[in-house]
C-alpha cells in the first residue's frame, strides 16, 4: 500500500466541501492507495502528465505517484 501525503492547501479544502463528498474522497483515494497504477473506472490519466485526476461529488481530485522516496535526506 502507497503512503498518502496531502498538501496543506488540499486539507484545508477538504474542510470546506460537504462530509458526504470529503466521506467520497477518503474512499477513493484509499482505493488508489492499494494499486495507483491499477485500471480503475473513476481514475484518468492527465493529457501529457504524470498526473491523473478523479471525481468525488462535485469536485475533482488530482495526483501523482512518487514510486521511490529518499528518506535519507538531512
Amino acid at each position: 500500500m502507497y503512503k498518502v501525503v496531502m498538501t496543506e492547501k488540499v486539507v484545508k479544502a477538504l474542510q470546506t466541501i460537504p462530509k458526504t463528498d470529503v466521506d467520497k474522497f477518503i474512499k477513493k483515494i484509499d482505493i488508489i492507495a492499494k494499486n495507483p497504477y491499477a485500471s480503475l473506472s473513476f481514475v484518468k490519466r492527465l493529457k501529457n502528465s504524470q498526473n491523473f485526476r478523479f471525481r468525488f461529488g462535485n469536485y475533482r481530485g488530482v495526483y501523482n505517484v512518487v514510486d521511490k522516496v529518499n528518506y535519507n535526506c538531512y
